[in-house]
């Protein structure tokens, strides 16, 4: 481990010797505010949703299509379609993208925004101005995000199941005039008389019962295998705190028998005494040689007693799963009390378990937030990017001991907040990033100055993304490793000047 921190240190010497001058990142600029970021890893497209504008871009941020969405004469009080003569509150208000997603097997785009209670439509890959559905008039039934612009609204495509219907699993917190539907999955396509964007079932969607008490601020959602997860926060009000869930559903569930929702913490590791950090502000899975995990950073603020940070927290999900399994397996309908350790003979509800999962922080950082957090691995190393509440990107070697060494950052826009959408190009050589109306490329994996990278593989045509790149006598991290202290580790054999 001592070889490797060593070894990543010359990064910068290496951008030094070589005279190197910074690159200035490939940008895009909107005239609103960014929502959200997607990468489309087939073509490499990138797409964008912002406040009233969906962009369509090249790799490299060049404007190729854009849309219009807003604004337009809404009031949140009133039903869609608007009408002057049914809403006489309606006002000329803006529409954010609270959703972006792409569905690549059918060539189209998911959108939703803020307007008319939240409905979506879907629209080419191709050209986003062309829009393939769209329906502001079903009523209730097609309400999908929320329509409050600070609540938060997460989402996937998916299927039900090998071969089974196109859908979409939505998570979203509730504003005061939103339809209290928490969790739903939608249809993407019309089915027996059901057009896209209704639910799934008559009882694909859960509607919490306790909106008087609690409030919800939706983080990411993801799958793994059969199942579908939603990462949110919970502002309990009796007694006041914020709880960290992670809930579970079967795809294949209609009825959301198996939905069921696990406590998460994030400890600092500096201090067993203080408070846990508190809210997660984003969350991402990868697959490593142990598995996939997610990874999640916490925020904690100035008023808890360990001061104002954030953390960054490992949660396998081999673990994740064997909780959970302890109260109830895929899949559970009505059965006898017998079949319900963790709840009663009138079941199915919701299950909730506050024993939940712990976790020492791997990377903590005092005075700042982690806002974005994506995670790669290559060649068996695991190495985080990680946005800040400043501007900038954290590149954070993850080792297998649970120990963790930021070997690098990269300045997107100073004193500008990295927004969660922190995406990896599909070839894994570049890195999308957001601030509040800047979409930046962080530099492709490309050697300095046409140096010969040294990288953490046995194959030297194997490179880590984003300049992870050091030189030492031309060999490899790994075989110096193997090889110990005795591999002759020294001063880097190379001249600024002769290189």
């Amino acid at each position: 481990m001592a070889l490797l921190l060593w070894a990543l240190t010359l990064l910068g010497l290496v951008g030094v010797g070589a005279g190197l001058r910074p690159r200035k990142l490939e940008s895009f600029r909107s005239e609103t505010e960014l929502n959200h970021l997607v990468v489309d890893e087939a073509s490499g497209v990138v797409y964008l949703g912002a406040v009233n504008a969906l962009y369509q871009l090249s790799a490299d941020l060049q404007l190729e299509q854009q849309a219009a969405t807003g604004p337009a004469p809404d009031n949140k009080k009133c039903t869609p379609p608007i009408e002057a003569s049914q809403c006489h509150e309606a006002t000329l208000t803006n529409n954010v993208n609270q959703l972006l997603l792409l569905d690549p097997p059918q060539k189209r785009l998911v959108e939703c925004g803020s307007l008319f209670k939240g409905i979506c439509a879907l629209r080419s890959l191709r050209n986003i101005s062309t829009r393939l559905f769209y329906e502001d008039g079903s009523g209730e039934k097609s309400f999908v995000a929320s329509n409050d612009e600070s609540v938060a609204t997460v989402g996937l495509v998916s299927s039900t199941g090998p071969g089974g219907e196109r859908v979409l699993f939505v998570g979203k917190g509730n504003g005061p005039h939103d339809n209290g539907i928490i969790v739903s999955t939608r249809l993407l396509d019309r089915a027996e008389g059901r057009e896209a964007f209704e639910a799934y079932t008559d009882h694909a969607t859960y509607k919490a019962g306790y909106l008087s008490t609690n409030t919800q601020q939706f983080v990411a959602a993801f799958e793994d295998g059969p199942y579908v997860f939603f990462v949110f926060n919970q502002q309990d009000k009796h007694p006041a705190r914020n709880r960290t869930l992670l809930a579970r559903m079967c795809r294949q569930d209609p009825y959301y028998y198996s939905y069921l929702e696990m406590d998460l913490q994030c400890q600092d590791p500096s201090d067993a005494q203080a408070p846990a950090f508190g809210v997660c502000l984003a969350a991402s899975v990868a697959t490593t040689g142990a598995g996939r995990v997610l990874y999640a950073v916490f925020s904690r603020d100035g008023r808890s007693s360990g001061g104002p940070g954030s953390g960054l927290c490992l949660f396998p999900l081999e673990e994740v799963h064997a909780k959970m399994e302890l109260c109830v397996p895929c899949g559970w309908g009505p059965r006898p009390h017998k079949s319900f350790p963790c709840g009663s003979e009138h079941l199915p509800y919701p299950l909730g378990s506050r024993d939940g999962l712990t976790a020492t922080a791997v990377l903590q950082r005092g005075g700042l937030n982690l806002t974005a957090v994506t995670v790669t691995v290559e060649n068996g190393h695991t190495i985080a990017f990680l946005g800040t509440s400043d501007g900038r990107i954290l590149k954070v070697y993850l080792a297998p001991d649970g120990t963790s060494s930021e070997y690098g950052s990269i300045p997107v826009e100073i004193n500008k907040r990295i927004k969660q959408d922190l995406v990896l190009s599909g070839d894994l050589a570049s890195l999308y990033a957001m601030t509040q109306d800047k979409a930046s490329l962080a530099p492709p994996r490309t050697a300095p100055q046409g140096r010969a990278p040294v990288t953490l593989s046995h194959d030297a045509n194997e490179t880590l993304p984003l300049h992870l790149y050091v030189k030492s006598y031309g060999k490899n991290i790994d075989s110096k490793l193997q090889g110990g202290a005795g591999a002759g580790w020294g001063a880097p054999a190379w001249d600024a000047g002769s290189h």
